[in-house]
């Protein structure tokens, strides 16, 4: 097969344009699959969310002043605060499509106000056997996480009397 300088040169762009589209392909194929495994699991707020203050069953404020937090009474301070807040704001938990029949009045409720946001986050927390649920009421959006999680978001030190 003889062809010209530039019949070769379109024989390479057009095969170089094929092997683009075949990795685009593939590539589509492979990460599909983990972004609806992404989706099942989710955070509590957005990523880029700045907690501004979080409220524990009106018992208990905890705000943010600067970079760090203040509780209100100060029943928790210091790395122990701070690595509370981390959790509120990083935790992930599975999406929970059909919720169990609970007792609302029976739930743990946590305000949350956000950065940005003129309504503050309203969020239920229900303890059962083997899970902690939460439930977003603006969102309407259920949310399970395993049960050990609920001691690293609200640390035994809030809840004593």
């Amino acid at each position: 097969m003889k062809l010209s300088r530039t019949g070769w040169n379109n024989v390479i762009i057009f095969s170089v344009m094929i092997f683009i589209l075949v990795i685009n392909v593939t590539n589509k194929k492979l990460y599909s699959s983990t972004e609806q495994q992404d989706n099942k699991q989710q955070t509590l707020f957005a990523k880029h969310a700045v907690i501004l203050s979080l409220a524990v069953n009106q018992q208990v404020a905890i705000e943010r002043i600067g970079r760090t937090w203040r509780a209100t009474p100060a029943k928790i301070s210091g790395q122990a605060l701070e690595q509370m807040m981390l959790t509120w704001h990083e935790i992930t938990g599975d999406i929970v499509t059909v919720p169990p029949e609970l007792d609302h009045q029976m739930a743990l409720v946590v305000t949350v106000e956000l950065a940005d946001e003129a309504q503050a986050q309203l969020l239920n927390l229900f303890i059962t056997d083997n899970e902690l649920l939460v439930f977003n009421l603006q969102q309407k959006r259920w949310l399970a996480f395993p049960l050990a999680i609920f001691s690293q978001l609200i640390p035994n030190e809030i809840l004593a009397s």
